[in-house]
């Protein structure tokens, strides 16, 4: 038996804990989509047994919430880590608007977990609640940078700084959405070419620095 052979032999005897189960929902819903999603097919991607999953979980949707819950944990922690080491609220808010656009990679997968999530709300509105909470941690950086940086006069914006942080979370998610789904009338660099150009616009700041700024966060 080789060392590969050992590995798949160890997984199958061992009992995973509900983190590495969690995470497996997660690769395979961002893989699969959440309706294909079956637990034999979380049970796979986790290298363990249907039981083992029931073990933590009773449902799927046990399973779609707690992946969730788990799913924010390492972006927002690399958000609060990145913007905490900004010294400014400009920096902030270039960070914070190139974090939000679905580069390839984990920006984009994080993207088409929550698009997921979303559209089994429709049919599933008791999950709305979960989802909520989620979107308002979210949203909260963006009020959070809007709301510093009009106190300290870094921003003049053009209305009620709450209204123009509405403004920016609506942009984001509607271009988001189209930046995601891969058409080419909306790539992620068009998505930051816009998003950039109308913070600078709703905030009275230099489109060349916030460009600047977001080119190296």
């Amino acid at each position: 038996m080789d060392a590969q052979d050992k590995t798949i032999e160890r997984r199958r005897t061992e009992r995973p804990t509900a983190e590495a189960i969690l995470a497996a929902a997660c690769r395979a819903i961002v893989r699969r989509g959440v309706e294909a999603t079956r637990i034999a097919d979380i049970a796979r991607e986790a290298g363990t047994s249907t039981g083992t999953v029931h073990y933590y979980f009773e449902t799927k949707d046990d399973v779609l919430l707690a992946a969730l819950e788990s799913a924010n944990d390492q972006p927002y922690a690399r958000m609060d880590e990145l913007l905490g080491q900004e010294a400014d609220d400009l920096s902030r808010l270039a960070t914070l608007l190139e974090l939000s656009i679905p580069y390839p990679g984990p920006q984009r997968e994080e993207w088409v977990f929550f698009l997921e999530l979303w559209g089994r709300i429709l049919h599933r509105p008791e999950l709305l609640a979960a989802a909520e909470s989620t979107d308002s941690r979210w949203r909260s950086y963006f009020f959070d940078v809007v709301r510093s940086g009009t106190a300290n006069g870094t921003f003049r914006p053009i209305a009620p700084p709450d209204e123009v942080a509405d403004r920016l979370v609506a942009l984001v998610d509607g271009l988001g959405l189209k930046a995601v789904l891969g058409g080419s009338w909306m790539t992620p660099e068009r998505m930051r070419e816009i998003l950039l150009r109308f913070a600078a616009d709703e905030l009275r700041v230099s489109h060349e620095e916030l460009d600047r700024l977001a080119t190296h966060a």
